[in-house]
């Protein structure tokens, strides 16, 4: 049976994600959480995808359209960047890991979709080989403060803590890949599987998160993405937004040279600033995705994402500079009905 079957039968609630139906809990939402923020829970990454960037151009190619440095890492070290227009609004967001003859990229399944045909018209004459993996590698995570214990215990050396660090190892005897990356809103690791070997490895796995297993769900990974800001393709992430929107400047290095979007991100940064910020809220009520942010009567932004957490409902939203530093309460107003107030913070904010 595959994996995503095998996650099927057991899952609680199903959750519709884009073209994707993935399990939204297993049955204890609140312990799933508290087990992916504090302890150890195993998750199926179904919305993330992998390609493979090859050939003696690699890094010259990637440094010409990529907002950070990627001629820096060197190999087992790795780098998060962005992927602009040439207005210099994001079009994603990758993670680089290094290896010697290639560099691995992680992404949201959608950038792969509806993005990287783009970013690869422009190897033109390069020797560049961009491969998508999805058919060959799925994407498991560990997450949780426990992670690293739990893999040594194991006898599996976790990569370096710094994100972007990777490392090999061997688990139900498949090798795989352990990745760092921002991207999870949570410590913990990334793991990359053969698509052929996954139910094995996510049954050697499911062993190092305690008993009874601990599972995450769509619910309790949002909770954890949303509490720690990270954005996400369609929702925060729309191709309208700057990197300083979105509090990305960790994947933007202002000392490099030419890249694509890099006139308009550089003079923002010297000698601007934006009108938005990215924020989280903490909400006493509902908190749709969609609904309007009303502060003295007047609107100041919008949901764009949102879920349910052991804390109450939280949601991300880009709100008006001047508000978003106020540590303001705003009304939240759905269909033109006011559903809850909801408090603005800086993120991450969980906890």
């Amino acid at each position: 049976m595959s994996l995503t079957a095998a996650l099927d039968e057991r899952a609680a609630e199903r959750v519709g994600v884009g073209e994707l139906s993935v399990p939204a809990h297993f049955g204890d939402p609140q312990r799933e959480y508290e087990a992916a923020r504090d302890a150890v829970a195993l998750t199926h990454r179904a919305a993330r995808g992998l390609f493979r960037v090859a050939g003696a151009d690699r890094v010259k190619f990637l440094q010409g359209l990529l907002s950070n440095d990627i001629a820096k890492p060197a190999a087992g070290s790795g780098t998060r960047a962005l992927f602009l227009d040439n207005k210099g609004h994001v079009r994603g967001v990758l993670d680089l890991w290094v290896g010697d003859e290639a560099l691995m990229v992680g992404c949201d399944a959608r950038f792969m979709d509806e993005v990287l045909p783009d970013l690869t018209r422009y190897i033109l004459g390069s020797e560049v080989q961009v491969q998508d993996l999805r058919s060959e590698r799925l994407v498991l995570a560990l997450l949780g403060a426990g992670v690293d214990d739990a893999l040594a215990e194991a006898g599996l050396e976790p990569p370096a803590a710094a994100n972007g660090a990777h490392a090999g190892a061997e688990i139900a005897g498949t090798p795989v890949w352990l990745a760092r990356t921002p991207d999870l809103g949570a410590p913990g690791v990334e793991v990359h599987v053969p698509a052929a070997a996954a139910t094995a490895v996510w049954d050697a796995l499911e062993a190092l998160t305690g008993e009874p297993p601990a599972c995450a769900g769509w619910h309790a990974c949002e909770a954890l993405r949303i509490e720690a800001g990270v954005p996400r393709m369609g929702h925060e992430i729309t191709a309208a937004e700057f990197p300083q929107e979105l509090r990305l400047n960790d994947a933007v290095d202002y000392q490099k040279g030419c890249y694509l979007g890099q006139e308009t991100v550089a003079r923002i940064h010297y000698r601007g600033r934006v009108n938005r910020l990215l924020c989280g809220l903490r909400g006493d009520g509902p908190l749709p995705a969609g609904a309007e942010l009303i502060l003295s009567d007047k609107q100041v932004g919008r949901i764009t994402s949102t879920a349910p957490s052991p804390h109450g409902a939280v949601a991300l939203a880009l709100i008006r500079r001047e508000d978003a530093e106020s540590n303001a309460t705003v009304q939240v107003r759905d269909g033109g009905e006011t559903v809850a107030e909801a408090r603005v913070m800086t993120p991450p904010f969980g906890g």
